[in-house]
Formats: structure tokens, C-alpha cells, sequence
């Protein structure tokens, strides 16, 4: 059986909290969840206490200048100061917080954007500004999430990235194929060297977490024997299947780009699921849940974009 996640307090499931200070629906007697599906800040305690003993953690992490550069546009930050030269807004932007981690933990503008990744992970940044040994801080968090991970991946290496997951879990290419989704439709805007340098600075604790595991991550491919030539083959696999599914695509919502489907792709689960946000993901499981208990084992497969695919507004 399966028993997916809903914040009774927010239904849509779009609004950060941290847990367990959010209210829940509690799953049937003598089952767990198995999947949890929203945004939460990260509280490895209470997630173990609510999944099966058995369940595997493992996350991805961005680059912090990158991570940094995307949401300051995607959120539009920019316009706030030099809505004009992209490169002056962001030096601008991070002069205005200057004291940042310095005196206050206070940050303004920089929700979703600066020091996002430990932010998400459950640092304590209050804790940090007070202590006289910040470098211990970090190696404590570091530490705990050591034991509590089972793998860390890197978004810049994202294709490597799944075919080591796949590894480690015994999952086959169809496990980790994938369709990109919220690729901005906008070029990217020019950003100095100096001014990198200086966002990366900014983040002093994303940059130590980007950096251990980092290390880390390059430490697990060199034991993998043969995994670029697996990489190379799950590029060709990942590419036959989004041929199959896609048609071409179009700018939507939030200038990103959105796919039209090719017929084949309008009724295939695995299309749909592959470019169905979080939410429309959500509704498509349960109507395929829906369908393999009230119609029998196939008809959860005979779904329309129309059932699930709820974000052409």
C-alpha cells in the first residue's frame, strides 16, 4: 500500500516549515509513509520516526555561486537594485547585507538563495553567530549528516550523479531517466569573476559543505569501475526516451521551459510522471493508485494529461 504525505495546514504543499511544527494526517493504523513530497527543512529525527526503518536519505547539491546566481534572478532580486546591469545588482545586493553572519543572522532578500542548501538541512545559524569556534559548528553538522546520508550527489554532474545512485540502489536506467524541468528560457546573465568570488564568500557555510562533499562524491566515482562507460550508455537511453515523450517545448510559467507531448507521451505514465511538476507528480500517483484498486492491475496505466498535468495556466 501506499500513503503519501499531506500538510493538513498548507494542502499545496509550496510553503517551507520545519518539522514537526507542521500539523499532519496521520497514516492508517500499522502503516508508515513511504514517500514525502513537499518542501520541509530537514529533521532526520522525525522522518525516521515517521518512514519505514529501512528507508535510504540521499540528496543532491548545487554549487553555491550557481545556486546563488539562479534564484537572484528567478526571483528577481536583481530589480531591486541595478535592475539594468545584472553583475552591479548582485554586488549591490550582497554590500547591503555586509553584516550577514558578521553581527545578525538576518539577510535581506536572500530567502531560498544564500546558504540555501545548510538552510534546508537544518543548520543552526544562531548557534553558529554566537559560538567562538565556528570551525567545530561545522564540523559537528558535518559530521551528524555523515551518519544520517547514505549519498550525497552534485546537480553539476547530475547525469554521473544518477548512474552512481542507480549503482548503489540496484535501480536500472528507467529508474533515473529523467526530463529537465524549470530550465529558465532566459540566457544567462553576465557575472564577473570578482563578483563570483564574492558570492561564494558570502556563503561561507554552503561553500564548506559544497567542498566536503564534493571530496566526497569524487571519492565514490573513483571506486566505481566502469562507470562512464554506463554513463555514456544511460545518456543514449535517456535521450531515446525523452524522444518518445516529447514533441518540442514552449515557454510557461515562469519563463521556463514547458513540453508539448507527443501523442505516445499524452498517455504514457512514465512521460507524464517525467514532466509533471511536484504537485501534478502527487495527483498522478494517486490516480494511478486510484485505478489499480478500484479497476484492476492496468487501469492505473490509462491515464490523459488532462487527469494530471495541471500547470499549463
Amino acid at each position: 500500500k501506499q500513503w503519501y504525505q499531506r500538510r493538513v495546514r498548507d494542502p499545496t504543499g509550496t510553503e517551507y516549515g520545519r518539522l514537526p511544527s507542521l500539523r499532519y494526517q496521520p497514516p492508517p493504523a500499522g502503516e508508515t509513509y513511504n514517500a514525502f513530497v513537499m518542501h520541509a527543512v530537514y529533521n532526520y529525527k522525525f522522518l525516521r520516526s515517521q518512514l519505514p526503518t529501512d528507508t535510504k536519505f540521499f540528496t543532491f547539491m548545487r554549487h553555491p555561486i550557481s545556486r546563488y546566481l539562479s534564484g537572484f534572478r528567478f526571483f528577481k532580486s536583481h530589480k531591486v537594485y541595478d535592475k539594468n546591469n545584472f553583475d552591479n545588482s548582485v554586488v549591490q545586493h550582497l554590500a547591503a547585507n555586509k553584516d550577514y553572519l558578521v553581527t545578525t543572522v538576518q539577510c535581506e532578500g536572500c530567502k531560498h538563495m544564500v546558504n540555501s542548501v545548510a538552510t534546508d538541512l537544518g543548520f543552526d545559524f544562531k548557534k553558529y553567530l554566537k559560538s567562538s569556534n565556528k570551525t567545530q559548528i561545522m564540523q559537528d553538522f558535518l559530521s551528524n549528516l555523515d551518519q544520517q546520508l547514505d549519498l550525497v550527489l552534485l546537480s553539476e554532474y547530475y547525469d554521473l550523479s544518477l548512474v552512481l545512485l542507480a549503482r548503489r540502489y540496484c535501480w536500472s536506467f528507467d529508474d533515473i531517466t529523467y526530463l529537465k524541468s524549470l530550465e529558465s528560457s532566459d540566457k544567462p546573465a553576465f557575472v564577473s569573476e570578482e563578483t563570483k568570488a564574492k558570492v561564494l564568500d558570502f556563503q561561507k557555510v554552503d561553500a564548506e559543505l559544497y567542498n566536503h562533499y564534493n571530496n566526497t562524491f569524487w571519492g565514490l566515482i573513483e571506486k566505481e569501475e566502469g562507470i562512464f562507460e554506463d554513463l555514456e550508455k544511460f545518456k543514449k537511453h535517456n535521450e531515446a526516451v525523452k524522444n518518445k515523450c516529447v514533441a518540442g517545448k514552449e515557454i510557461g510559467s515562469f519563463k521556463t521551459w514547458q513540453y508539448d507531448m507527443t501523442e505516445f507521451g499524452k498517455t504514457d505514465f512514465q512521460c507524464l510522471a517525467m514532466s509533471s511538476r511536484v504537485l501534478p507528480f502527487v495527483h498522478l500517483i494517486e490516480k494511478r493508485n486510484q485505478g489499480l484498486r478500484n479497476d484492476g492491475p492496468h487501469q492505473g496505466d490509462m491515464l490523459t494529461l488532462d487527469d494530471v498535468y495541471r500547470i499549463r495556466e
